[in-house]
C-alpha cells in the first residue's frame, strides 16, 4: 500500500474534481477509502489520486459513477481508452454533469429514476432536490444538465427515446406546478413568458417562469408557439412591460426574425424583451436590432429582472407606443 499523504485540497487540484464530489463518491460508492491523520483530516495515497482521476475522465465521457465505482484501475484505463477513441471518431462532446457533490447525488438519483422510467420516483427526487438546493440551483445546476445529459445519452444510444420522454414530461409537469403555485401578487412586476411560433420546446421558457416567480415577479406562462399578436394582447390585458421568450430549436428558422420584429412592433418600445435558449445565437442580428436582451443562465435572468425592476414604476401608467 502506498503512503497516504495528500490532503483533499491537493487531490481536488490533481484530479479536477470538486472536494464535495470526492466526499460524495466516498460516502455513497466507496470509490476510495482515505486514511485519517491524527487531527481527523483525510489523507489520500497516490493510488487514490490515480483512481479518482480515471473516474473523473470516465464520468466526463458519459459513464455513471454508480456503474464504474467498483472497477479496478486497470479496468478503468481500458474503459477510458475505448470511450475516448469512440468519442474522437464520433467527435462527441462529453456529457454535461454537475460539478458539486451535493448536486451530483441528486443528479444520480434522478438519473436512476429516468433509467427505470419511474416518473413518480423522479418527481420525488425533484421535490427532495428543491428542498435541499433551492429553486435557483435546482433549475440551473440540476435540471438543465440533467435534461442535456439524457439527450446526449439518447444520441449515443445509451438511453432510448422513452427515457427522454419520461424525463422531459416529468420535469415539465414539476416546473409547471412551480410556475403556477409561486406567483407573486405584485402586479407591478408582471412578466409574460412564452415561445414564439415555430419554437415548440418549452422547458427553457418554463425555467424562466419559475425563476422569475422566485425572484419576486408575477410570471404569466402562456405555453409554446404563441403569435406576436397574442403575446402583445396578453401584455395589454395584464399590464406587463416585460416579455421573456424561450428559443431552443431550430436555430435557423427563416421566419423567426420577422416574428420577433413583429412582436417588438406590437409590444412597443417601452416593453422590454428577454430571450434565452441555446438557439439564440442563430438570431443574434435581429435580437440586437430589436434591442432584446439575451440571458443564458438563471443568474443572468435575475440581473436583468433586477435592472428592469428599478424603472418599472415610471412605466406602469405610461401608454404603450
Amino acid at each position: 500500500m502506498t503512503e497516504a499523504k495528500h490532503p483533499i485540497q491537493v487531490v481536488a487540484r490533481r484530479t479536477g474534481l470538486n472536494p464535495d464530489v470526492i466526499r460524495a463518491w466516498e460516502r455513497r460508492y466507496q470509490t476510495v477509502v482515505p486514511q485519517r491523520a491524527s487531527n481527523g483530516r483525510r489523507l489520500y495515497a497516490d493510488t487514490d489520486v490515480e483512481k479518482l482521476t480515471l473516474l473523473r475522465r470516465a464520468t466526463s465521457a458519459g459513464r455513471r459513477i454508480s456503474d464504474i465505482a467498483d472497477l479496478s484501475v486497470d479496468a478503468l484505463y481500458s474503459l477510458i481508452e475505448t470511450d475516448e477513441v469512440a468519442a474522437a471518431q464520433a467527435r462527441v462532446i462529453p456529457s454535461e454533469r454537475p460539478n458539486t457533490g451535493s448536486v451530483m447525488e441528486h443528479f444520480e438519483e434522478c438519473l436512476d429514476a429516468i433509467t427505470g422510467m419511474n416518473s413518480s420516483h423522479l418527481k420525488a427526487c425533484l421535490i427532495k432536490a428543491d428542498k435541499a438546493l433551492g429553486v435557483p440551483f435546482l433549475l440551473e445546476d440540476l435540471i438543465r444538465p440533467l435534461i442535456s445529459h439524457v439527450r446526449d445519452e439518447c444520441r449515443r444510444g445509451n438511453l432510448r427515446q422513452c427515457h427522454e420522454r419520461v424525463a422531459t414530461a416529468t420535469v415539465r409537469s414539476y416546473m409547471y406546478n412551480l410556475a403556477s403555485s409561486e406567483n407573486s401578487s405584485d402586479a407591478r412586476h408582471n412578466l409574460i413568458v412564452s415561445t414564439p411560433v415555430g419554437q415548440r420546446y418549452d422547458l427553457i421558457a418554463l425555467r424562466m417562469a419559475v425563476a422569475a416567480n422566485f425572484y419576486g415577479w408575477n410570471a404569466i406562462y402562456l405555453g409554446t408557439e404563441l403569435s406576436a399578436e397574442e403575446i402583445a394582447y396578453a401584455c395589454d390585458q395584464t399590464q406587463s412591460y416585460t416579455v421573456a421568450l424561450g428559443i431552443a430549436s431550430p436555430s435557423d428558422d427563416p421566419h423567426l426574425a420577422n416574428t420577433l420584429r413583429e412582436l417588438k412592433r406590437k409590444i412597443g418600445v417601452r416593453t422590454s424583451l428577454i430571450v434565452g435558449g441555446k438557439a439564440v445565437t442563430g438570431y443574434t442580428e435581429v435580437i440586437q436590432e430589436i434591442n432584446a436582451v439575451i440571458v443564458q443562465t438563471m443568474g443572468e435572468l435575475r440581473m436583468e429582472l433586477d435592472r428592469l425592476r428599478r424603472p418599472m414604476t415610471a412605466r406602469i401608467d405610461t401608454p404603450r407606443i
